[in-house]
């Protein structure tokens, strides 16, 4: 589903922002191809303030001018956003009560209907684990699924 070169790119970014939460979009293009686009955390800013009162070590907000510039670009280029992407460091990969609460806006339906988020969990020695949380409508709640075996990061 997700293909391991975008996989490797958002431990890779993951590594390089630790200890602080990392954050991206997985972003398909026309065909359908996903890549990682990574975004940076202004979480614990006077830019991500207004969003959350977390820093970066605990939290995340994307850069909303490079996260609206990352969404015009796919939509120009005919493809769309597909995922949400962000680390939990030392924590584990976990759908957090603020994630839900962003993901849903503060409301009761997606923020972002057909999104998924990609939650990552990162140590000081690298990535080891990586869950998918995709919404369902049926039961009103996210599901999740481990994303199989990891590939190398190294």
């Amino acid at each position: 589903m997700i293909p391991d070169d975008a996989l490797r790119e958002i431990a890779r970014h993951a590594r390089e922002t630790y200890p602080a939460e990392c954050c991206g979009l997985l972003v398909a293009d026309a065909s359908g191809a996903l890549r990682f686009q990574p975004i940076r955390n202004v979480a614990g800013t006077a830019a991500g303030a207004a969003t959350s009162a977390r820093g970066q070590r605990d939290g995340y907000v994307m850069d909303p001018k490079a996260l609206l510039e990352a969404l015009e670009a796919a939509e120009q280029a005919g493809g769309k956003l597909w995922g949400i992407v962000h680390s939990h460091p030392d924590v584990g990969a976990y759908f957090s009560r603020e994630d839900r609460h962003m993901a849903l806006g503060g409301g009761e339906e997606p923020l972002w209907p057909g999104v998924r988020y990609l939650v990552v969990s990162v140590k000081a020695s690298g990535v080891d684990g990586v869950r998918l949380y995709t919404w369902d409508p049926g039961r009103r709640d996210f599901i999740d699924e481990e994303v199989g075996a990891i590939p190398s990061f190294s």
